[in-house]
């Protein structure tokens, strides 16, 4: 939830410029030698980091959760807890097999299954192909 912050540029004690945008009170600052004040604290250039971060510069829209696509495997293929040749194999995957891929990490498909998710190796479609 956005919050009216009001960021007020100040010189010297006398207030040059009231904004709306803490990057906007920054740059202004910056350029005048100044300080910002909002809510009767010095948010910067002392802020404490919580204070400098914490505001974003635009309002997060919420993301609906990535609805899975599906691949057919095209090949034997071994399932992994991680997605490397050298991490635990825990099952095979049979050609022809479709799997709710939940996204790509370095060339693997990241899947979920009963146990969590777990990684099968994708080759750049070589060895599945997207439904």
């Amino acid at each position: 939830m956005a919050t009216n912050k009001t960021y007020i540029v100040v010189k010297d004690g006398e207030e040059l410029k009231e904004l709306k945008s803490l990057a906007a009170a920054k740059k202004l600052a910056d350029a005048e030698g100044a300080t910002v004040i909002c809510n009767g604290a010095t948010v910067y250039p002392d802020a404490p980091d919580e204070l400098a971060t914490a505001e974003p510069e635009y309002e997060p829209v919420d993301q609906p959760e990535p609805v899975p696509e599906k691949y057919t495997l095209t090949s034997k293929m071994n399932i992994r807890l991680a997605p490397s040749l050298d991490a635990n194999k825990v099952g095979v995957a049979e050609p022809g097999t479709v799997v709710e891929v939940l996204g790509i990490e370095n060339d693997w498909l990241r899947v979920k299954n009963g146990a969590g998710e777990v990684f099968i190796l994708f080759g750049g479609g070589k060895y599945a192909r997207k439904n």
